[in-house]
């Protein structure tokens, strides 16, 4: 194990995600093509999950690191070394040259415990305050443990293949996984020989990584056959791809997005996944100030958001939330995407993959006060409730990570 190899790349990921903003995967990508990932000593992928385990770990070892050098804003090297020593502590495995450095710079670190439980978590400390706002502690340490483990569910394409046929295959090809008792076409992966994204069946679109709490959303929508659908945020096109799974290839949908670039991959997308690309319509336009002649059965607005609810799956967003400025940005958005699509529709679900009240309840209450053409109706889902410090929290719904094994997601329905 070339330890200053490992250093160098996992805190470079570090200072790219700051930077750049972006998902530890393409920040490993990008690391590794201007770097070199090479000559670690160990495989390309654990090297990439030590990257990502660094970055879910980042607050626990920054406070750490901040708490006994009496500093503010240690080094990426340093915040790396200290992740790198603790791991491998953990494990049983000592490197003398690493436990050598480590202890010039961080002398006690041995000693030191961890009391705030948001640092141990690995949470910013805003986001765990919010939380305490609206759930008991008990409640909020258990959410947030849950998001720091991934669940993998994917989901049958049965506009490409059989329920039972490709459940059939994902056995043969040694994926352990337990079908959802709520949604017939879901499954939770316990285990797999061999990435999901590696099998036959998700090359060629017949299986689809989506997690539960995405599907409940398009589900809560109840989507059928000839309506037309509004999709106020499609790209990447995941959940329009389930809606026309849902109506059998038969309904039209409008789709759009801010990005050419996720448009010009979601129809890509969409073609791998079987959908008749005759009946969706791509629109290159910010929904917040789209104008349609016609109204729609239905709009979908699974708007942009802090994606703090997908923490589980993509840790950098732990570091993309380091200022909570960027949530009063998110809410503005919301806002106004999801009054425009009561404008133009006659039922509007609303969505955030997120666990903070200000993009959910708080966006629907202020929504809710103005739309005088709509009314905010139970969505359906046999899953948890709002949060109860919101007037309207009995009518909107969410999914927890600990509760329901899956992300966090706020699903609201409106009807004219």
């Amino acid at each position: 194990m070339n330890v200053d190899k490992i250093v160098s790349v996992i805190a470079n990921v570090l200072y790219t995600i700051e930077r750049k903003r972006i998902p530890v995967r393409r920040a490993f990508v990008y690391v590794c093509r201007r770097f070199g990932c090479g000559g670690s000593g160990i495989s390309r992928e654990e090297l990439f999950r030590l990257s990502q385990d660094f970055i879910s770990s980042y607050y626990r070892v920054r406070y750490i690191v901040e708490s006994i050098k009496r500093v503010s804003n240690p080094s990426y090297r340093t915040l790396a070394k200290a992740y790198l020593y603790l791991r491998l502590r953990e494990s049983g495995k000592v490197h003398s040259k690493l436990r050598k450095a480590v202890y010039r710079d961080v002398p006690g670190i041995d000693d030191f415990e961890v009391d705030a439980l948001w640092a141990r978590l690995s949470y910013p400390k805003w986001l765990y305050d919010k939380l305490l706002n609206v759930l008991p502690s008990e409640e909020v340490e258990r959410l947030l443990d849950a998001m720091n483990r991934r669940v993998i569910w994917v989901r049958v394409n049965t506009l490409k293949i059989d329920v039972d046929k490709a459940f059939n295959i994902l056995e043969r090809e040694g994926v352990v996984f337990e079908q959802d008792k709520d949604v017939y076409f879901l499954a939770r992966v316990i285990k797999s020989l061999k990435p999901i994204r590696e099998l036959k069946l998700f090359k060629n679109g017949s299986i689809i990584l989506q997690d539960k709490a995405s599907v409940l959303t398009v589900l809560a929508a109840k989507p059928e056959k000839n309506m037309l659908i509004y999709d106020f945020a499609a790209a990447p096109g995941i959940k329009t791809s389930l809606i026309m799974q849902l109506t059998e290839n038969r309904a039209r949908v409008i789709a759009m997005d801010f990005s050419i670039k996720r448009l010009e991959a979601m129809r890509n997308l969409l073609k791998c996944y079987g959908v008749d690309i005759s009946n969706i319509d791509l629109i290159h336009i910010d929904s917040r100030n789209v104008v349609f002649r016609d109204k729609a059965d239905l709009a979908l607005v699974d708007a942009v958001c802090s994606s703090s609810g997908a923490i589980s799956k993509d840790p950098s967003i732990k570091i993309i939330l380091k200022n909570p400025a960027i949530i009063s940005k998110m809410k503005k958005v919301q806002i106004d995407m999801l009054s425009n699509a009561l404008k133009h529709s006659y039922t509007a679900i609303y969505s955030v993959c997120s666990v903070l009240p200000d993009e959910g309840e708080e966006v629907v209450e202020e929504v809710n006060k103005v739309a005088s053409s709509h009314r905010l109706v139970d969505t359906g889902l046999r899953i948890s409730r709002g949060y109860k410090a919101y007037s309207l929290w009995n009518l909107v719904s969410r999914t927890f990570p600990h509760l329901d094994r899956c992300e966090g997601f706020f699903i609201a329905r409106f009807e004219a």
